[in-house]
């Protein structure tokens, strides 16, 4: 239980893949060249794991090499030189700091959406059930001026979502205090005060609520995403890329609806990440849009909120071409 619990840990976040394991060497990307794919062992990149178990990939003529990263900001680089032909991430500032240093990569297509489901979403915004009984912070208003745990801190995807709880309730991402905490840490911040709140993944948020230390406060709207597919320049021009997106995709399509949930795929799930069946299903999962595409607006969106907060080294906005290429998805729909 240790082990998963670490493991799912890694959810929200997102900062996701860092330094590739074992390094490897540049993949030229010609005809039968193996393709490297960076990915953390996680249920919310289960296109991936369902796309190489059912064999869409070898049906393609593509031999992929699938190489487990840890969290991060490393992947970006990673991708750019050829050391990884591309990688499953989490959005940070520091994705967006890398390319405008002129690193060449591109956010291809999303990952795992949230389904909009407010009773048992895949992630919450929680906060105090002291405070909320109390009265002093019973809707998001209320957070102004308060400490917020969030996962990879200020610049990862849990402190953007939070931004857009703010930003709904009238208020700016500037409004509220982000301390970085692992997710397992989450409850007992809120429990000692530390933190008054937080956006954190399941299991995490159901165990803080159902142990009485936390209430939900806010949900992330349906369609949002905080995760993607991101290519390396030389794998991006090459005659794989197009094969190994429409593979990918076909392992989203396998997963829409309750189908996420077939014994098959929750087996596939559960082999990537080591654990079982029952462990993944006791988990709300995430869901994949059958063609993957990306989502340049919402991107947008994280890097003015980053912008704002001071998490950027510029300040001038990127032009969406120059992080988002939605060709491949578009290609998934011509089919």
């Amino acid at each position: 239980m240790k082990k998963f619990i670490t493991l799912l840990a890694l959810l929200t976040a997102i900062v996701l893949t860092a330094s590739c394991s074992g390094g490897g060497t540049v993949s030229q990307n010609s005809g039968d060249a193996t393709i490297k794919i960076g990915y953390v062992p996680l249920p919310i990149f289960a296109p991936l794991f369902v796309a190489d178990a059912k064999g869409y990939f070898t049906d393609a003529g593509l031999e992929v090499d699938l190489q487990v990263v840890k969290s991060g900001k490393d992947a970006v680089p990673l991708a750019a030189t050829g050391k990884l032909d591309a990688a499953m991430i989490g959005f940070s500032a520091g994705m967006f700091n890398a390319i405008n240093s002129g690193l060449d990569v591109k956010v291809v297509g999303s990952m795992g959406v949230a389904d909009g489901d407010t009773k048992k979403p895949a992630s919450e915004l929680i906060v105090s059930k002291k405070l909320r009984d109390s009265g002093k912070l019973t809707k998001v208003a209320d957070l102004k001026g308060r400490k917020i745990g969030a996962l990879g801190g200020a610049g990862a995807t849990s402190a953007f979502y939070t931004g857009m709880a703010l930003e709904q309730a009238g208020l700016s991402i500037k409004d509220v205090t982000f301390t970085p905490l692992d997710n397992p840490d989450i409850e007992a911040g809120i429990r000692s005060g530390a933190i008054d709140g937080a956006f954190v993944s399941a299991p995490f948020w159901n165990k803080a609520v159902d142990d009485g230390v936390a209430a939900k406060l806010w949900t992330t709207p349906k369609g949002t995403s905080g995760t993607g597919v991101v290519f390396g320049s030389r794998f991006a021009d090459s005659t794989q890329a197009q094969k190994f997106f429409d593979a990918l995709a076909k392992g989203a399509a396998d997963l829409q609806g309750d189908q996420r949930y077939s014994a098959e795929n929750l087996k596939i799930i559960g082999d990537a990440t080591e654990q079982t069946p029952e462990q993944v299903k006791s988990v709300p999962l995430y869901t994949w849009y059958p063609d993957l595409h990306p989502l340049p607006d919402q991107l947008a969106g994280m890097e003015r909120m980053w912008m704002e907060l001071g998490a950027l080294d510029y300040d001038t906005p990127l032009p969406a071409d120059k992080y988002v290429d939605s060709r491949y998805s578009g290609n998934v729909d011509a089919k």
